[in-house]
């Protein structure tokens, strides 16, 4: 390992010195502290760290908003946090053109701001503090319940500006809406957990703010009947901004919000109301006790395999299903019920560092080695000596 203070002090002979400062606890991840923190100004200021530490092998990790550091593998080396909440500026916003471009470093509350006052939002919903960058959720492909209605973060972002392993700034797709040339690198960097590239600046499509939204909640009496109402819901065509099926205490809830024009929110809460019958509506909050377990997964399954699914957990599941997506997000006290979920193919979304450790959060490699070839391939093209976030993805790369 390099000693601490040559690493800063080249630093410092890089970038502004008041830039720079000693790595701590604060921008550690999975446990590991970094040697150093750098805050470059500038997209340029980035790139030159990343190309110094492509040439002197320190590994770098980039940080946001500190919200979201569970998901991805232990790091296996950790020099330099790159803090990206510098590049936090509005750098073009054209209502009428339906886009907006921003720093990496940009808040969603403040990306809110920005486009409320436009009566326009990006469809950022990810169940997540408003605290967090708009560069960390990419990087984490972070979505929320509305997913259903909105999409991911995949879907609404049409031009990425990034730094490569080597310090090269380049861009990806444009700050326009259609772009059809080439290959659509942002899909490929959006959910790379900054295993391939350093986002800096994004554009995204953006779409007028709702007339009316209006929360609903009913119960049902089993997991069949609560997603059935959630898939005829959707085949009906309402105006559905999220599905979320919860249970306690044997007690199966349904939580929907409507959002779109007057008419159409009314219209769909009485089609609701109908659906579900004389399982009457309820007021109240979502049982959120889930959040106290340390340990996230995920499981994905067709949403006609949802119910059973969710009928075969234990009793005292606390989860979050979204049933028109075929996907549950669970919570767990302990490593020791982690081995059946495993097998059922979930994902470890967030874990303490001893449970991380030893294994691999997204999974055995697949039985075919194209697949683990091709993304070995693609990361020696943009991290030539793996320095970006070297082992937190998919077969540790």
């Amino acid at each position: 390992m390099v000693h601490q203070v040559t690493v800063l002090t080249e630093l410092q002979s890089i970038i502004s010195a008041e830039d720079v400062r000693p790595g701590s606890d604060e921008f550690a991840v999975d446990g590991i502290a970094p040697q150093a923190v750098v805050r470059p100004a500038t997209v340029e200021a980035a790139a030159a760290v990343i190309g110094h530490a492509n040439a002197t092998r320190l590994a770098v990790i980039p940080i946001g908003g500190k919200q979201r550091r569970g998901p991805g593998n232990v790091p296996t080396r950790y020099d330099i946090a790159l803090d990206v909440t510098a590049l936090h500026a509005v750098v073009e916003y054209e209502p009428g053109d339906l886009t907006i471009t921003c720093g990496a470093g940009i808040t969603l509350g403040d990306l809110r701001k920005a486009t409320a006052a436009a009566g326009q939002m990006v469809a950022f919903d990810p169940e997540i503090a408003d605290e967090a960058t708009v560069g960390g959720v990419l990087a984490a492909d972070l979505w929320g319940p509305s997913r259903v209605s909105l999409g991911g973060p995949r879907d609404f972002t049409i031009g990425l500006r990034v730094i490569t392993g080597d310090g090269l700034i380049t861009r990806a797709g444009g700050r326009v809406v259609k772009n059809v040339a080439g290959y659509d690198l942002c899909k490929l960097y959006v959910g790379s957990l900054g295993t391939l590239v350093v986002i800096t600046e994004a554009t995204f499509k953006v779409q007028p703010l709702p007339k009316a939204t209006r929360d609903l909640a009913f119960t049902a009496g089993s997991a069949a009947e609560a997603c059935g109402i959630a898939s005829e819901s959707l085949m009906r065509g309402l105006s559905l901004r999220s599905v979320v099926v919860t249970r306690a205490d044997e007690r199966w809830r349904l939580d929907i919000t409507l959002a779109g024009s007057e008419a159409a929110v009314e219209r769909s809460a009485r089609e609701l109301a109908s659906l579900a019958g004389d399982r009457g509506q309820e007021t109240g909050d979502r049982d959120e006790r889930a959040d106290e377990r340390p340990i996230g997964v995920r499981i994905s399954a067709l949403p006609s395999e949802l119910p059973s699914l969710l009928e075969g957990l234990p009793t005292d599941a606390r989860f979050l299903a979204y049933p028109t997506l075929g996907v549950v997000r669970m919570r767990l006290r302990d490593e020791g019920e982690l081995p059946p979920l495993v097998a059922m193919g979930a994902l470890i979304e967030d874990a303490p560092p001893e449970v991380k450790r030893g294994i691999d959060v997204f999974g055995p490699e697949p039985p075919s080695s194209a697949a683990g070839g091709l993304m070995r391939s693609i990361k020696a093209q943009l991290d030539p000596n793996g320095v970006l976030s070297p082992g937190r993805f998919v077969g540790r790369l």
